[in-house]
C-alpha cells in the first residue's frame, strides 16, 4: 500500500489509524477518493484481527465506548483499501476458513 507499508495488515492497531500522524495520511489519502467512491467518507466497522469475526472486541472501539455502546469507525474508503490489501495478501482467507469449517 505504498506510503502505507508500515501497517500490520492481519492484525491492525488502533493507533496506526487513530494517532494523529496517520490521521493526516489517511485524510490526505481518503480526499483522493471523493468523487470517485460514492460515500467514501461514511463510518465503517473494521475488524482490527484479520482471523477473527465481527464482535466488539474486534472492531475499532474503546472500552469506555464499549460500555456505552459507542463505535468508532474508519471511512469507507480506508476500510476498503485496508481490506483490499488483505485480500491480495490471501490475509482473509483465515476468516473464510473458519467460517466453512463451522
Amino acid at each position: 500500500m505504498g506510503e502505507f507499508s508500515d501497517i500490520q495488515l492481519d492484525v491492525i492497531s488502533e493507533d496506526s489509524l487513530k494517532s494523529e500522524q496517520s490521521k493526516a495520511k489517511w485524510r490526505s489519502f481518503c480526499n483522493e477518493f471523493e468523487r470517485k467512491v460514492e460515500d467514501f467518507n461514511f463510518g465503517t466497522l473494521l475488524r482490527l484481527d484479520a482471523s477473527k469475526g465481527y464482535c466488539p472486541e474486534n472492531t475499532c472501539i474503546g472500552r469506555i465506548f464499549f460500555y456505552l455502546n459507542v463505535f468508532c469507525t474508519v471511512p469507507r474508503i480506508q476500510f476498503l483499501a485496508l481490506e483490499i490489501a488483505r485480500n491480495r495478501l490471501g490475509i482473509n482467507n483465515t476468516e473464510k476458513l473458519r467460517q466453512i469449517q463451522g
